[in-house]
């Protein structure tokens, strides 16, 4: 899969990006959306970001009051980040909607995040919400709306209920997908722009996950 970019103007930048691709540069060299956006747009900002094996959408800016603005939505919770999710052992999952609030705490030796009490020196508070979609005999559909923007959270998150994401192997899944990706995507992404309500969208394609794509939620969903 290409980088896509789904929208566009002076000040907003909506693109896709594909699993495995880095957001921005890394030591690996590899091409980063960033780059691959500055190429054609010129000056772009970088608001957040995806781990490397998560696709989907991500915003920039294409100034920098745009991108001031954009990171007051963010710091104050007024940008709402949904994903959806594969994962694993379903019979572990709860039925309806769930939130889930931890501790993390990130391991920069391993580049993991762990579970820990809140009293942990460096830990920081981790909250989402997620409602299961489709269940299947080893996996289950979750949309997830992240309350929070910590380091791998809803790895993490999902790999403590023993439920991790669907090729995660790096927090217990049982087995890698084909290619370099996890079955997490950025799939919503949601605010308030100049008084307008904004929503970009983007699904996630592939044989992973078309038996669940049927149960995905449509472009004005807001059911968790």
């Amino acid at each position: 899969m290409e980088p896509q970019v789904v929208f566009s103007d002076k000040d907003l930048i909506a693109a896709v990006k594909p699993a495995g691709m880095p957001s921005q540069p890394d030591p690996s060299g590899a091409l980063s959306l960033l780059e691959w956006l500055q190429a054609r747009f010129g000056s772009v900002f970088v608001l957040n970001r995806l781990d490397r094996p998560v696709g989907g959408l991500l915003i920039f800016a294409g100034n920098s009051e745009a991108a001031a603005r954009l990171n007051r939505l963010i710091s104050e919770r007024n940008f709402r980040k949904y994903y959806l999710a594969l994962l694993e052992r379903p019979e572990k999952l709860a039925s309806g909607s769930e939130k889930l609030e931890n501790y993390l705490l990130k391991d920069g030796r391993s580049n993991l995040s762990r579970i820990v009490g809140a009293d942990t020196e460096g830990a920081k508070r981790a909250e989402l919400e997620y409602r299961i979609l489709k269940t299947g005999r080893t996996r289950a559909l979750a949309a997830i709306s992240l309350l929070t923007g910590r380091h791998h959270q809803i790895r993490a998150q999902f790999a403590h209920l023993g439920c991790p994401v669907a090729g995660d192997v790096k927090y217990g899944a049982s087995g890698r997908l084909r290619g370099r990706g996890i079955a997490l995507w950025s799939w919503r992404l949601g605010f308030v722009w100049k008084g307008r309500s904004v929503n970009f969208v983007s699904l996630p394609s592939g044989k992973t996950w078309e038996p669940f794509l049927e149960a995905a939620p449509g472009d004005g969903w807001n059911g968790i």
